[in-house]
């Protein structure tokens, strides 16, 4: 009887022994997986340092949709009489109904004319605003006039009264090729008033 006694405690030890023994390993592999957890978040992690590249992209993208118009209004005057500040400069392959001659394009300046001058009006024509293309070397006047419809308020021909000033457009034909101005107004005589130099429209 003590006998059976005796291996029965021994078969309950072993058993017991069994059991912490199978407990162990689980909670080790428990803690295995625990620990194996932190590589996939790491993983994870890694691919937000691209993400920054990316972020990135687009400022460098923007400055294809900065406007490509650079303007200088700096004026060269040969009289205090007359003021020009140029607004805007664009190149237009159509305006209205008209389109250039092949191999050219429209040159649009949007200007404001200020007439100082105390004792008479100044009067202009499409020969009063004139146009050198540095590149190609060449010269010419405007030709607004030939152009119906389209500008808010071209300067064809008329008078800006003394002490007041108009804002109109100007158009010019200049070639495909071109892209750095000078503009200049002159008088009658073909005298320069003023001149904006370094106008750049790529």
């Amino acid at each position: 009887m003590i006998k059976k006694c005796y291996i029965s405690l021994i078969c309950l030890t072993v058993l017991v022994a069994c059991m912490v023994g199978s407990g162990c390993t689980t909670n080790q592999n428990t803690q295995g997986t625990a620990q194996g957890n932190p590589s996939p978040v790491a993983t994870q992690l890694q691919p937000q340092n691209p993400a920054t590249p990316t972020a990135t992209i687009p400022s460098s993208i923007a400055p294809t949709t900065v406007p490509t118009v650079m303007i200088s209004t700096t004026q060269t005057p040969a009289n205090d009489g007359i003021s020009v500040t140029l607004n805007s400069a664009v190149k237009k392959v159509k305006i209205g109904s008209s389109s250039p001659m092949p191999g050219n394009i429209f040159l649009v300046l949007d200007i404001t004319i200020q007439n100082n001058d105390k004792n008479k009006d100044f009067e202009y024509t499409d020969s009063s605003f004139v146009y050198f293309d540095k590149l190609n070397k060449k010269r010419n006047i405007a030709i607004t006039s030939k152009i119906p419809g389209g500008l808010n308020n071209p300067f064809t021909s008329g008078s800006i009264p003394l002490k007041s000033k108009i804002t109109g457009q100007v158009v010019f034909g200049v070639l495909d090729s071109s892209n750095s101005y000078k503009f200049s107004l002159v008088d009658p005589t073909g005298t320069v008033l003023i001149s904006i130099d370094n106008i750049n429209v790529p």
